[in-house]
């Protein structure tokens, strides 16, 4: 049996360790808050779904949908 290795690569937001820390637990809409998550070096990175992009989007967390998308790399456990 031949195992086979596929490398998968995830795309999110980096935000300042302040932002990080200013947001987390923070409800944006009725059901859903803020979860930041650190990479490899422990830079906070913000994944949001298509949905959760469209309820930031008339809200005063909007500025968040103008970070650019970077690679994360998640940490080694």
């Amino acid at each position: 049996m031949e195992l086979i290795n596929i490398k998968m690569e995830y795309y999110g937001r980096i935000v300042t360790n302040e932002q990080a820390n200013e947001l987390q637990g923070v409800f944006f809409d009725a059901d859903t808050f803020f979860n930041f998550v650190p990479d490899i070096n422990g830079i906070y990175f913000l994944f949001l779904s298509q949905q959760d992009e469209a309820d930031l989007l008339n809200n005063e967390y909007a500025y968040l949908l103008e970070i650019p998308l970077s690679l994360y790399v998640p940490p080694i456990d």
